[in-house]
């Protein structure tokens, strides 16, 4: 048990620090749209180029805009992996009262019956542990391939992502597109990505999650 506790810190850890990753900003092949994204993996920032008009048509620029973010979700996978494979992350201390449990349990400093209750205690956790992953993995897929769109104020940019946060699609109206401002169009776009995510955080798989009782041991800070 002493062995699988600090197995597992270690790997906690050094997940922990990788999902702190953000990567490198990913661009098109044009290099018209430059896409950066955050720690969780959403996009934080769009920025289309003042000149796009002169390399790419307005039927392609929605296209152009997912090739940026799906190159720099490929830089902050590379990030992520080159991050949680680094040996030299140490694990991280804690307070958590299982971890704490687990401790005591490993270096025989509780009394026998103190013991088989801590026992009993960790188990109910991996039970619950297990029914939750059941629940999850049962609606999984629903979830994930769930598209939820996103508008902005007007309905001048409208974006569909995935429920587990996969950006499929980007489209723009076509007649605002024509005489749109670049500073209107990177704020629109913006805000399109902003209610999309909204809509993610109400339906999509940190929701599912949340729900079911892994959601109650992820916040006792057992899973991430």
């Amino acid at each position: 048990m002493a062995e699988l506790r600090d197995d597992g810190a270690a790997l906690l850890q050094r997940a922990r620090v990788a999902a702190g990753v953000t990567g490198e900003s990913g661009s098109d092949s044009t290099g018209s749209v430059s896409a950066a994204l955050d720690e969780n993996g959403r996009v934080a920032a769009v920025t289309v180029a003042g000149d796009w008009r002169s390399r790419l048509s307005a039927e392609r620029l929605g296209s152009a805009v997912v090739d940026a973010i799906r190159e720099a979700a490929v830089r902050r996978l590379a990030a992520w992996g080159e991050a949680y494979s680094e040996r030299s992350v140490q694990p991280a201390p804690t307070a958590h009262a299982a971890h704490q449990q687990i401790e005591a349990i490993t270096s025989a400093t509780m009394s026998g019956r103190d013991c088989e209750a801590a026992l009993v205690t960790l188990l109910e956790m991996v039970e619950s542990i297990e029914r939750g992953l059941d629940e999850v993995s049962g609606k999984l897929r629903q979830t994930v391939e769930a598209i939820h769109t996103g508008r902005s104020r007007r309905h001048e940019v409208i974006v569909e992502v995935t429920g587990g946060g996969e950006v499929v699609a980007v489209r723009f109206d076509r007649r605002w597109l024509r005489d749109a401002h670049d500073a209107n169009l990177n704020r629109q776009l913006a805000a399109a990505f902003r209610a999309a995510y909204e809509k993610v955080a109400l339906h999509g798989v940190e929701k599912l999650i949340a729900d079911s009782p892994l959601g109650i041991v992820r916040r006792a800070g057992l899973v991430v």
